[in-house]
């Protein structure tokens, strides 16, 4: 006959594999789009700086405009939306100054843009930011790279094509 005390003995060996490979698992699925923004491409010298708005069909106004750039079926796509959310209020984009744009409509644009979700920030149609919108797995907005940006805390000297960020992100492929 046997005793509790054997019993969990016997468990016990069977419960830690459990929390290890069920750790393992979470911990690589939930890693799995995390990474440097443009991965191993060098984004930042194959970008033309001559890329504008009206290439996106969008028509330039004065000041901050910014293009929201996403691929479908994306898992971080949920994570910017968390940002977009923002740019009305905290950061006082206008709607009519905020678009949308499909990551191969971008490509097809003329503009290498290596992943997923990313923002592009125009300043009088000028672009001076393309990337991420936060860092970190999560991409919190606790962790935003862009409202020093919007709100004008920061002044960029030129474009800043942040393809070292680390972050949640959906590499593009071409289907």
């Amino acid at each position: 006959m046997m005793t509790n005390q054997r019993r969990v003995m016997l468990l016990l060996p069977l419960f830690v594999v459990w929390v290890v490979v069920a750790s393992a698992g979470l911990f690589y699925f939930g890693n799995q789009h995390y990474g440097q923004f443009a991965g191993e491409l060098d984004w930042q010298n194959s970008v033309t700086t001559e890329f504008n708005l009206s290439a996106l069909n969008v028509e330039v106004t004065p000041g901050i405009q910014v293009v929201h750039v996403q691929q479908p079926n994306c898992i971080c796509n949920s994570r910017a939306e968390n940002h977009m959310a923002l740019f009305a209020g905290d950061y006082q984009v206008p709607g009519s100054s905020q678009h949308r744009r499909q990551i191969a409509e971008v490509l097809a644009a003329g503009f290498l843009l290596p992943a997923s979700p990313a923002v592009l920030i125009f300043e009088n149609g000028r672009l001076i930011y393309a990337g991420p919108y936060a860092t970190g797995p999560l991409c919190s907005v606790s962790d935003s790279l862009i409202a020093p940006i919007l709100r004008k805390e920061v002044r960029l000297p030129g474009l800043w094509l942040n393809g070292e960020a680390k972050a949640c992100r959906c590499s593009f492929k071409a289907e």
